[in-house]
């Protein structure tokens, strides 16, 4: 038995499995909206009183046994429970509070790892495990840099590793409080923002939130990953008079792996990591003097020196929409297999446009009514993809648009 880290407390697991919850019932009902402010009443409850006697909360998702199955497997997967034998338990239970409780028992036996799930390019979930020895190194190198905060408001989900390090880690090393305002207009955030807040957020947020003109009250900063911050949105946040802006790189599979404070500034590598000498990909991550893991960079990237770079681009063809990695070529070929289509180009629209993703279809000989077929295609997508995959706008077209090259081009 061992005692318990500051973030595996009351608080914070409640929150925790709220949004893993929410997200893996979205991702196996897609299109299913507003189940996390449904389960916040619950996760409240479970923080205050964790134990028998909650009633069958879970119970009011109404899952079938397949989807009960499939939930329990992540949150045993995620936290580990199989580390301590407790994951009959959680079958055994249909109260979030009880899941709290034996996930906090389970990481006082044993606190080594935690495993975050993120989409892949076929959409299916891909495990990222991290050592919990690595995540509290980088935690502390940024709980020096924000000493000075006295509270996190969180536009991020908790259960992804960047919400996990910096609504949970931080908050509770910080000992300052959290709260989420993912369901308050980002504008909104900016302009009730007070002195020491730390606003942490990712550039469709802040997009949303400078839309309009704001100014933030003295000593508020801002904290974004995820994704590229776009220049504009960049300068938006420097006319918005944030004290400090800071942008993160890293990936789910590495957690952070640079920062940098200034648009044309490059990114430099956190302290933790150090490029392999000979290497444009590849970094290494010294925890002590004998233990070190190499980690391939998500990106192709261009050195300055050795700690000093600029991304390039992303080398899996993800796009960012919401804060949520997204890939393209999966929604291409969820179209592709419409009956009615012939051939598809899907693409990211501009910030200026959305940032959503948006299609371009050729119909095939099926189609006998062209007219209502974004329609159906936007039904047909709804029952196979999550929100963020689904495509804004439909434009159809006899040939995907090409140069005279033959390269796939945009259209407008």
């Amino acid at each position: 038995m061992t005692s318990l880290s500051p973030w595996w407390t009351r608080e914070h697991v409640p929150r925790l499995l709220t949004d893993l919850v929410a997200a893996e019932v979205a991702r196996l009902r897609p299109g299913l909206l507003g189940l996390r402010n449904a389960l916040e009443p619950i996760a409240a409850a479970a923080a205050e009183r964790i134990g028998p006697g909650l009633g069958r909360d879970l119970g009011t998702l109404e899952l079938d046994s397949l989807e009960f199955l499939d939930l329990a497997t992540v949150v045993v997967v995620q936290f580990h429970l199989h580390e301590t034998g407790l994951d009959d338990d959680l079958m055994a239970s249909r109260h979030l509070g009880e899941w709290a409780d034996l996930i906090l028992r389970s990481r006082a036996r044993w606190d080594e790892a935690i495993s975050f799930q993120t989409s892949g390019s076929t959409g299916r979930p891909k495990l990222c495990t991290h050592s919990m020895p690595f995540l509290e190194q980088e935690i502390a190198y940024f709980a020096d840099l924000l000493r000075d905060r006295q509270r996190v408001l969180s536009a991020v989900p908790a259960h992804h590793i960047y919400g996990f390090l910096f609504s949970v880690m931080l908050p509770a090393l910080l000992g300052i409080p959290v709260r989420n305002v993912r369901d308050t207009l980002p504008g909104s955030v900016l302009r009730r923002a007070c002195a020491g807040d730390l606003i942490l957020g990712h550039p469709s947020f802040f997009d949303l939130a400078t839309r309009t003109p704001v100014a933030v009250a003295d000593d508020v900063m801002a904290l974004t990953s995820t994704a590229p911050c776009p220049e504009a949105v960049w300068r938006r946040l420097g006319a918005a008079s944030f004290a400090r802006v800071i942008e993160i790189y890293g990936a789910s599979e590495i957690a952070g792996i640079g920062i940098r404070e200034a648009l044309d500034a490059p990114f430099r590598l956190l302290p933790h990591w150090s490029r392999v000498a000979g290497s444009h990909d590849r970094i290494r991550r010294w925890r002590t003097a004998d233990e070190a893991v190499e980690s391939e960079l998500p990106d192709h990237v261009r050195w300055l020196d050795d700690h000093a770079f600029h991304v390039t681009g992303r080398r899996d063809g993800a796009v960012q929409v919401g804060g949520v990695n997204v890939f393209p070529q999966r929604v291409r070929h969820c179209l592709c297999e419409h009956p009615e289509v012939a051939d598809a180009l899907v693409r990211l629209a501009s910030v200026e446009r959305g940032g959503r993703l948006k299609a371009f279809v050729v119909p095939g000989p099926a189609c006998l009514e062209t007219e209502r077929l974004p329609e159906r295609l936007q039904l047909w997508l709804a029952e196979r993809l999550t929100p963020a995959e689904q495509p804004r706008s439909i434009t159809l077209g006899s040939h995907l648009p090409r140069s005279v090259q033959g390269k796939a081009m945009d259209w407008d």
